[in-house]
């Protein structure tokens, strides 16, 4: 063997065949080009069907929404603090009045809305959770949200002064009482007993007079506010939004055009079998020809 075939010989053993050079990501992105169609087709499939399932799917048949209420009010300058609590907000929320303007809004009778809308509180929680069921559940929920948020805003002043009523009866508990002391002292004079309690009852008169008189100062300077934690959003029921079908749909149709494309392609017999073997290499060693001395 010459020297120049020695050498061609060399080059084609550290230079195997293109066939065998192939990576298979090139195999498969030549799969995927001869079987573009497919591809397409899935995708159109699967968005096509997750269009379809959102228009014949039935409406929401529930809507929620949360909030919150800030309250702004002067410190009592007598007394502990009383604040409406989120209790009293979703008592608030269920109320006659409250359901009364929702029905007027809506068209919905008054009795459908105590069995379709509830307010739910937790201790340690200042939001207040809002569930609408039925049909048209959503817009239900909108209106219902700013009716509380209205009647939140204007009545937060009466539901303080339900909250200080105890208060209001001692004062006028305090007063009866004292009106009796001053009847018993005016009727015995001279009895010390008597002068005693009329003391003692002008005291708890006046104490019951200044709490009742400040927690009606701090009634008329509240100011409230209902901040939405979560808005109104309807309940799908196990099939997602549109948004989420939309984006479902073009990933199992991709990945299912891309899957058949190699399927096919294995069964059409275009790309090699992963066990097949390479053609044998001829290693033996090429002879050098002896120089002539």
């Amino acid at each position: 063997m010459t020297r120049w075939r020695a050498r061609a010989y060399t080059r084609g053993v550290r230079n195997p065949p293109s066939r065998l050079r192939d990576s298979g990501l090139g195999r498969d992105l030549s799969a995927l080009w001869r079987y573009r169609w497919l591809p397409l087709v899935t995708l159109v499939l699967a968005v096509a069907t997750a269009l379809i399932i959102g228009a014949v799917r039935p409406g929401s048949s529930e809507a929620r929404f949360r909030e919150n209420v800030l309250v702004d009010a002067l410190p009592p300058l007598f007394g502990p603090a009383v604040l409406p609590s989120p209790f009293d907000y979703a008592r608030l929320a269920t109320s006659d009045g409250v359901f009364a303007r929702v029905s007027q809004e809506s068209g919905v009778p008054v009795e459908q809305l105590h069995q379709r809308l509830t307010a739910e509180a937790r201790f340690n929680r200042p939001e207040v959770d809002f569930t609408v069921t039925g049909s048209g559940a959503l817009t239900l929920a909108r209106g219902w949200q700013q009716t509380f948020a209205d009647a939140a805003a204007t009545g937060t002043p009466d539901i303080e002064r339900l909250l200080v009523q105890p208060y209001a009866r001692q004062l006028d508990q305090t007063r009866a009482l004292l009106d009796q002391r001053a009847a018993d002292v005016a009727a015995r004079p001279d009895d010390a007993a008597a002068r005693q309690q009329l003391v003692a009852a002008q005291e708890n008169y006046e104490t019951a007079a200044k709490l009742s008189q400040s927690y009606e100062i701090v009634a008329r300077s509240m100011k409230a506010a209902a901040i939405s934690v979560v808005g109104p959003h309807a309940q799908t029921v196990g099939i997602g939004s549109t948004a989420g079908r939309l984006g479902a749909a073009v990933a199992i149709g991709l990945l299912a055009g891309v899957a058949g494309a190699l399927v096919l392609d294995y069964a059409r017999g275009r790309r090699p079998f992963a066990g097949a073997e390479p053609a044998p290499i001829d290693a033996r060693p090429a002879l050098r020809r002896r120089s002539r001395t």
